[in-house]
């Protein structure tokens, strides 16, 4: 295969087009968006939109490792990573220890939800899913949809030692 070269990395030719990398990558979020959008509609006619967000969660917590505690942004920042790749642009961000903050917008992507007539609080509750790997961790997740923009939060909740594992409680 013949990769050309363009300005912004690799341009890939397949018959009638070429495509760099950022258009590619574009489109790769567009239909990733698409997917999420079309997959909670179809599960809302049946009432299953939390079993569905549960079970996401469950799964990929199984791709985390081990559980072990986590620090509150450490995993703001993992999961941010894994909203940008949906198309999420980060607006505002605060890593800290045991709380963390973001503001992102752009997923879920109103225009697509138009397009397929999905309400964004619909498709918003796709953000649900990391509450199943974040309480293993020692942290709760919590999201809120407020107009063109989704605010994250991140609280550790169970006290740790200094890179270390959680203190016992002796209350």
């Amino acid at each position: 295969m013949d990769d050309e070269r363009s300005g912004d990395g690799f341009a890939i030719e397949h018959g009638h087009g070429e495509y760099s990398v950022a258009e590619l990558l574009e489109q790769a979020q567009a239909n990733a968006q698409a997917l999420v959008i079309a997959t909670a509609a179809f599960l809302d006619e049946g009432g299953q939109v939390a079993g569905w967000t549960a079970a996401i969660g469950e799964r990929f917590e199984r791709a985390w490792g081990e559980p072990r505690p986590w620090d509150a942004g450490e995993f703001l920042d993992a999961m941010l990573t894994n909203l940008r790749t949906l198309g999420a642009e980060v607006v505002a961000v605060e890593f800290g220890v045991d709380r963390a903050e973001a503001t992102t917008v752009g997923f879920p992507d109103a225009d697509l939800c138009a397009l397929f007539g999905v309400d964004r609080a619909l498709v918003a509750r796709f953000n649900d899913g990391p509450t199943e790997i974040a309480g293993p961790r020692g942290l709760s997740w919590a999201w809120a949809l407020v107009g063109d923009e989704t605010r994250y939060t991140v609280d550790r909740t169970e006290p740790t030692a200094v890179n270390g594992p959680p203190i016992a409680d002796s209350r």
